[in-house]
């Protein structure tokens, strides 16, 4: 079991990381698992990694973060640009694990009816 110190260390470095187009990639295990209000679930790290949504993250800021060892729950307000060029805003709760020092998993869950609206 992971201890919160080292959850929220690795939790801030991703969030930071993505935020400033970083390498937040090798925070990843290799077997990486991506859940939650999602069209199909994703495994590895490559996978999460080159998903369509993360091309869109103009900004984010995390709203709040609840930690209890090697899992967390993180509420984040994303600045998204959808493809046609829309721009909007949306809260994500996204469900962390950690192990052994790498982000082993993250379910997400968001409003997906109002994600496809500002998406078209």
């Amino acid at each position: 079991m992971a201890d919160s110190n080292m959850t929220k260390e690795l939790l801030d470095k991703y969030y930071d990381r993505l935020h400033k187009k970083g390498d937040w990639g090798s925070l990843l295990s290799d077997d990486f698992l991506l859940t939650g209000t999602v069209v199909k679930e994703s495994k590895g790290r490559e996978a999460y990694m080159n998903n369509n949504f993360f091309r869109g993250v103009l900004g984010l800021r995390v709203k709040n973060m609840i930690i209890d060892g090697d899992s967390a729950c993180a509420i984040v307000n994303y600045d998204l640009i959808s493809p046609k060029g829309n721009k909007f805003t949306a809260d994500v709760a996204e469900i962390w694990k950690a192990r052994d020092g790498k982000l082993i998993s993250i379910a997400i869950y968001f409003d997906t009816a109002y994600f496809q609206k500002s998406m078209s």
